[in-house]
């Protein structure tokens, strides 16, 4: 499952998600976990929403969105691409979110994070 981490560096969750122009998407299994690409969400336009409407459209694709804080119009912005938003509230690596959900992923996931996964119960692949 792809995941995105508002980040200026690649390597700490260090921005609000209003605040980010470049995301990481990482991809993220059970048993493994690689940094994926960098997203550009296209943000020139003053308007707010719009900038908001731009990185929700970015990591549309992805499972999780994870930053330090999101507000409530940018949040429903994501949850209608179907991804579930993880706030820090602080700077963190994004090796530890990376290893904690791997955590999740190796036990009982639950049924959000199921379906992310194409999962029908645990241990049974969907296809």
């Amino acid at each position: 499952m792809k995941i995105a981490f508002a980040s200026t560096d690649g390597k700490t969750i260090n921005q609000r998600f209003a605040d980010t122009d470049d995301f990481k998407i990482w991809e993220i299994g059970p048993d493994q976990a690689a940094f994926y690409c960098e997203r550009t969400a296209i943000t020139t336009n003053p308007i707010k929403e719009e900038c908001d409407t731009a990185r929700a459209s970015a990591v549309a694709d992805c499972s999780i969105v994870c930053s330090i804080d999101i507000g409530t119009k940018s949040l429903a912005k994501i949850v209608a691409h179907n991804a579930f938003h993880l706030k820090t509230g602080t700077e963190m690596p994004i090796t530890e979110i990376v290893e904690k959900l791997q955590g999740v992923l190796q036990g009982s996931p639950p049924p959000w994070m199921k379906k992310a996964m194409g999962m029908q119960s645990v241990g049974t692949e969907a296809g």
